[in-house]
């Protein structure tokens, strides 16, 4: 006989992975110093790992701030050959977009896991320290992925 079970509509839903569930600090932070494309990886797993009931805009946010890079890369690019970006400081004030809209999609991705975690926390669950995986993924971005030549549409998108 099946039981009803009173389920909290914002209660995360729990996973296999909730033992690897850090608190969103840490991807922010990987994303801050080790680059998008590691914090964004980042934050899709302690999506899963949380059980976020907001899992589906927490992609869409990892999908979109890749596609936003690209975008800003392709405005940056129309604005040099249609001369409204003269000169190249002007162009380097315009990338300053880039970790604009990076950190933009970075913070709306912990504001949106921040409540699973707590509610998380709240019923009893626990977060791993992320310390150590922020040591890594930063070691891994300055020894692995800053020797690997990517087009420069990819490169300012991941980076």
């Amino acid at each position: 006989m099946a039981v009803a079970r009173y389920r909290i509509p914002d209660e995360p839903r729990t996973t296999g992975l909730v033992k690897y569930a850090v608190d969103p600090m840490w991807p922010l932070l990987a994303t801050m110093l080790a680059g998008n494309g590691i914090g964004l990886l980042w934050f899709a797993f302690n999506t899963r790992a949380l059980g976020s009931v907001s899992a589906a805009r927490e992609y869409g946010y990892a999908l979109l701030s890749p596609l936003a890079c690209v975008a800003v890369f392709l405005a940056i690019a129309a604005g040099v050959e249609s001369r409204w970006l003269p000169n190249d400081a002007s162009v380097e004030y315009a990338k300053l977009a880039y970790p604009a809209v990076k950190l933009t999609f970075a913070y709306l991705l912990y504001l949106s896991q921040a409540r699973s975690a707590e509610l998380l926390t709240h019923y009893g669950g626990t977060l791993r320290n992320g310390a150590i995986g922020l040591f890594a993924c930063f070691l891994l971005s300055r020894n692995v992925i800053d020797g690997m030549l990517l087009p420069a549409l990819l490169d300012e998108a991941l980076r």
